[in-house]
């Protein structure tokens, strides 16, 4: 039988009960509850786990996000049967860590989308080399991280070798000008988040997107690497989103500025990464400002090298990179884990 009402489900009787919910951020009403209102996340949220937990031999969450503020939650309601399934991993912290299923929905959809829809623009980007500038930094909004990039840049003199844009905690622009996409126009006023149901939507060749699915194959082109500052900094966790997938799909060496085993945790899903081409034991930096400033030395040092042998290097690396993240199913991956955990039942 099927319930799509959590208080009959956990009035049936079954041999095996087995339960499927989304995340905090996106819970939903259930049939026969009163509405909910108030702020995302809800914070009815851990209950509604641990009812279920109660009432399942199995319970499987699906989070888009992940913030260092899933903690709190997983605290109020992990249990040994429920199963979250996020798009990232955990980066230490067992027994939790073995309850974890990774599902790279943000990988996925940016894959998907230059895959099916926009395979054309990637014929547009350029690897002639040297190209004028060594990195891009599309900062985005406010984050510790990206302030260490944008002071690193400017501490190190190097705002000649960069396109540098940062929103900070403004919706317009405020260090350096926002650089937009050929062929890529605004479908609202004003900028604000470029991510989520309240995103920033833009016309791309005829597609209605968020802002942040779209590749700046301008940039890239005037650009030899990226500079990768993810949403989330938290050394616990590891979340992969968009920022990661642009510069794979465009085949790019990145520094990344992001939380401690970023890098680990990536070649976890199968990707290779720079290590022999620039020192990348900054990955292993628990301190978030050593860290910052061990990969601020990588760009330093990239930003002082032959780009045409640095490429020489990466291109198979970056080849590998591409090559499995359009080709990958990702919620295949996903799915096989859900059905290898229910098997065990």
């Amino acid at each position: 039988m099927l319930y799509h009402s959590r208080h009959e489900y956990a009035n049936a009787q079954a041999d095996k009960k087995i339960a499927f919910t989304t995340e905090q951020f996106a819970l939903d009403y259930d049939i026969g509850d009163p509405p909910r209102p108030g702020p995302l996340p809800k914070v009815d949220f851990p209950d509604k786990i641990n009812e279920l937990s109660y009432a399942s031999d199995l319970v499987f969450t699906f989070g888009g996000e992940l913030h260092s503020t899933q903690w709190a939650v997983w605290n109020q309601c992990h249990h040994d049967n429920v199963y979250w399934v996020i798009p990232g991993t955990v980066t230490e912290s067992l027994p939790l860590k073995n309850n974890i299923i990774v599902w790279h929905d943000w990988l996925k959809i940016i894959a998907r989308l230059y895959r099916d829809q926009l395979p054309h623009k990637l014929a547009e980007i350029s690897y002639a080399l040297p190209k004028p500038k060594y990195f891009d930094a599309l900062l985005g909004r406010k984050r510790v991280n990206r302030d260490a990039v944008y002071e690193g840049v400017v501490a190190n003199n190097l705002q000649d070798k960069f396109i540098m844009t940062y929103m900070g905690d403004s919706d317009v622009t405020i260090k350096g000008n926002f650089v937009w996409e050929k062929d890529c126009y605004p479908a609202q006023e004003s900028i604000g988040h470029t991510y989520g149901t309240t995103c920033f939507d833009v016309c791309y060749n005829d597609i209605k997107i968020p802002l942040s699915r779209v590749i700046p194959i301008d940039v890239f082109n005037h650009t030899a690497y990226s500079i990768v500052a993810e949403t989330n900094t938290d050394s616990t966790l590891s979340f992969y989103t968009e920022k990661t997938a642009k510069p794979i799909i465009a085949r790019r060496l990145f520094v990344a500025f992001t939380g401690y085993k970023f890098l680990e945790n990536l070649r976890s899903a199968g990707f290779k990464t720079f290590d022999g081409i620039i020192d990348e034991r900054y990955d292993q930096i628990v301190d978030d400002t050593a860290r910052y400033h061990a990969a601020m030395e990588q760009v330093k040092f990239l930003c002082n090298t032959d780009q045409v042998e640095i490429y020489s290097q990466a291109k198979d690396i970056l080849e590998h990179n591409y090559n499995l993240i359009v080709s990958t199913d990702w919620d295949k991956q996903a799915r096989d884990q859900i059905q290898q955990t229910i098997n065990l039942l």
